[in-house]
């Protein structure tokens, strides 16, 4: 820029000087009066000079703007950078989030989990009696009272009892409300322990109810026996 702007102002002073050249041979070679020559370059030779200073003021302005301009470049580089480290910060935050909600959905999802085993034992007299838990090892959803199973949700539930006595003719049997389901029975051996376990898959709406009741009686419920429940799907 500064080599096009000092190329234009030679051309500009030839273009002057030889305008004067020629007024000053047009008008004689000489001055017959003897009077002093005509001002005329020095007026050429000023306004030469206000015109460099006009194209350094110029010249100043316009790196005063391009500092500027690049100041202002920085700047917005520097708020780029600064946004794009706040979109990574709030995506990695947006991700633990998600993370924390899944978690918090497994744990939801097994806080609320069916299920439930309990210590069998004890001696009963009546085979309408129903069979108590003597020690509850785990109730998930609370929904076994120590005797009857009631169905909170609908679905297919797996019970299994493990029976240990010594009673002759001992068993247990699974009912499903009134229905009578599956049957652990110990045989008819006395006195030796013996033992017995039986399953039973079942298909529950809410308020079915599942509970234990004696095969025989008397039946004397040794403490290794067991009863478990848990809803399957």
């Amino acid at each position: 820029m500064t080599l096009f702007c000092n190329l234009l102002v030679f051309v500009f002073v030839d273009l002057i000087i030889d305008a004067r050249v020629e007024s000053f041979l047009f008008n004689g070679h000489a001055n017959d009066s003897g009077s002093p020559p005509d001002n005329g370059y020095y007026n050429i030779y000023s306004k030469i000079d206000n015109l460099k200073r006009v194209l350094q003021n110029l010249e100043t302005s316009v790196q005063q703007k391009e500092t500027h301009m690049d100041t202002l470049l920085r700047q917005v580089l520097l708020t780029v950078n600064e946004t794009d480290a706040k979109i990574e910060s709030n995506e990695l935050r947006l991700q633990n989030m998600n993370l924390e909600m899944e978690q918090l959905k497994t744990f939801t999802k097994n806080d609320t989990a069916v299920g439930f085993t309990t210590v069998l034992s004890g001696s009963y007299s009546s085979t309408s009696s129903i069979i108590r838990g003597s020690l509850i090892l785990y109730n998930g959803g609370n929904a076994y009272n120590g005797t009857v199973f009631t169905c909170p949700s609908p679905g297919l539930y797996l019970f299994h009892v493990s029976l240990m006595s010594n009673s002759r003719l001992g068993g247990i049997l699974i009912y499903k409300n009134s229905q009578q389901l599956t049957l652990a029975y110990t045989g008819d051996e006395n006195p030796h322990v013996n033992g017995a376990s039986v399953s039973a898959a079942v298909w529950l709406s809410v308020g079915d109810q599942v509970y234990l009741c004696p095969y025989s009686s008397p039946l004397w419920i040794n403490l290794n026996s067991a009863f478990t429940g848990v809803k399957v799907h």
